[in-house]
């Protein structure tokens, strides 16, 4: 891993474990070493899976991954419970959903759970604060500076709030990311944002790099997305105003506890649970935190001949990879 990409899916283990989450949930590169196997194998130990989209089954565009497909038919063929886990917050689930299905994973929209559609309930948390309490200062959120995917926007809409101008500033000093889109300018003016008193940094997507298509060779390139420029942003919102401590700052998605409630009210009480997916910090931490096993993909976003360093340095280890 990068050194930031590290420091940030380690900050995610403190947060996790400052919210209740104990360490002894959130460590294992300790326990034995993970097996390799194969979805075939794994049929009858659980009633349900869940997948990551992008670097698990799918890329940009119409790519799918070899052998992904027939997880998919394999698994629908034996009646099992599927869910599509994504910190996908480009769209509503719905359309999020019918994107899988033109790529041949036809997940209902009831099946799709994004870090986007937890906007909702966070919105309403914050605006359902007294004027100045213990949980921190009421916000209306019905504007914020948006960096972004244009179609991000669906998500801020579905929740009452308004992107303002590239060159604007919202009414509260509010930044929403769901994608690294910025320019320099728009950096910049996310950053004077942040300054501000009071200033609030909300992260649609907390995936801190993630796998291109691999190319011609077969060789897969990586690249920093939304929660890298997040935590760039969130460094240098860093100032006297706030202390020194930077904005206060909110993460949807994997690995954090309120998608995982979301998965679990949508699967039958008592299910045995995997989570199949390619990212040690968001998919192997996220699911010890839910209490599910785990299968990484091994190759995609942890390549192979840094898997080990990688599991030693977050603390965290898969059960299975794939």
């Amino acid at each position: 891993m990068e050194r930031l990409e590290t420091e940030i899916y380690l900050r995610y283990k403190q947060i996790i474990e400052s919210q209740g989450v104990g360490t002894s949930v959130c460590a294992g590169s300790e326990s034995p070493a993970p097996r390799y196997t194969h979805m075939e194998d794994l049929l009858d130990r659980y009633d349900a899976f869940c997948f990551d989209g992008y670097g698990t089954l799918y890329n940009r565009g119409s790519f799918v991954y070899d052998g992904a497909l027939d997880w998919y038919t394999m698994l629908r063929a034996a009646g099992k419970q599927m869910r599509l886990i994504t910190n996908a917050a480009s769209d509503v689930d719905s359309v999020l959903a019918a994107d899988a299905g033109k790529r041949g994973f036809a997940f209902s929209e009831a099946e799709t759970i994004s870090s986007g559609s937890l906007l909702k309930d966070l919105c309403a948390e914050l605006r359902g604060r007294s004027v100045e309490s213990s949980r921190g200062v009421r916000r209306e959120v019905r504007e914020v500076y948006y960096i972004g995917r244009e179609t991000g926007k669906h998500v801020l809409e579905g929740c009452g709030i308004k992107a303002v101008a590239p060159a604007g500033e919202p009414v509260e000093p509010i930044v929403a990311i769901s994608s690294a889109k910025d320019t320099p300018e728009t950096y910049e003016q996310a950053v004077k944002i942040l300054k501000r008193p009071g200033a609030m940094l909300l992260v649609l997507n907390s995936d801190a790099w993630a796998p291109k298509i691999p190319g011609d060779d077969g060789v897969t390139v990586r690249e920093p997305v939304s929660g890298a420029l997040s935590e760039r942003l969130r460094r240098d919102s860093m100032c006297e105003t706030n202390g020194g401590a930077g904005c206060e700052t909110f993460y949807l998605g994997k690995p954090f506890p309120a998608i995982w409630e979301k998965v679990k009210r949508s699967l039958p009480e008592g299910s045995r649970v995997l989570m199949v997916g390619d990212t040690l910090g968001t998919d192997v931490l996220g699911a010890k935190v839910a209490g599910f096993d785990s299968a990484l993909v091994v190759g995609r976003n942890v390549p192979a001949d840094e898997l080990e360093v990688d599991e030693r340095a977050l603390g965290i280890r898969p059960d299975y990879y794939l």
